[in-house]
């Protein structure tokens, strides 16, 4: 599968990461991708940006360079069990695309399955949240078909992430599980690479593997067409800032 863009990618301002937001963009020019997402870590993660980093994105990276459109995101964490984010409203408001995921340093730990599961249903209801992040982490397991469930209601995608394999072991069982569940509940899906260095950009095959073997058809991934994913953040979102194809 050829992915149009990746929709889940890092640079050096988290921290853990190594290229510049520009060498990300080469990247994916080269690998002839029409969009990037650029997903920073929100600030509750240790060496993250600061809030202002977020609110001040739109205003200074521009909407398309290289060929290459930048969809301005961020990948906020989960605090608690009610979902709560660590990305203000107002900073989230000032975003194209909204990723929420569970990390060991920001998530309660000792917590039950059963409440990670109230902390996606939390997450499900907020309307600024796009895209669930690495749901097959071992360390988070949950109700999947729960989650799911809750995601086709809150409108929500969900990623199979192709790190997760080197990353988080023990994950695959668990993304092979929550594919299924998106195939059989008609959930939309985008494959990404949670890139840290550049040379990372689109490398999303254990993630399209895993969604070969589920069987979700083409057009249920969302990120194998630019307008098919420009077309949704904008049904989500209002966004008319996106260019044509």
């Amino acid at each position: 599968m050829k992915i149009a863009g990746d929709t889940h990618t890092h640079t050096l301002l988290c921290q853990h990461a190594y290229s510049t937001l520009l060498e990300n963009i080469q990247a994916a020019a080269a690998a002839g991708h029409r969009f990037l997402a650029t997903t920073e870590h929100g600030p509750a993660m240790p060496g993250a940006p600061h809030d202002w980093y977020f609110e001040n994105l739109r205003k200074a990276v521009p909407r398309e360079l290289l060929g290459v459109v930048v969809i301005k995101g961020c990948e906020a964490n989960i605090m608690d069990q009610a979902g709560t984010l660590d990305v203000p409203e107002a900073g989230l408001k000032k975003l194209d695309l909204v990723i929420a995921s569970m990390h060991r340093v920001t998530f309660p730990q000792g917590t039950t399955p059963e409440e990670r599961t109230a902390a996606w249903r939390g997450v499900a209801k907020n309307p600024r949240v796009d895209i669930i992040g690495h749901l097959g982490d071992p360390r988070f397991k949950s109700d999947y078909e729960a989650a799911v469930r809750a995601f086709r209601e809150g409108g929500q995608a969900v990623e199979l992430n192709a790190s997760s394999s080197k990353s988080r072991p023990g994950s695959e069982e668990n993304c092979c599980r929550i594919a299924a569940l998106c195939k059989e509940l008609g959930v939309p899906v985008v494959l990404s690479s949670d890139a840290h260095f550049c040379a990372s950009i689109g490398e999303v095959e254990p993630a399209a593997a895993i969604a070969q073997k589920a069987g979700i058809p083409e057009e249920q991934i969302l990120n194998l067409s630019y307008r098919r994913f420009r077309d949704w953040l904008a049904a989500r979102h209002g966004i008319q800032a996106l260019p044509e194809e």
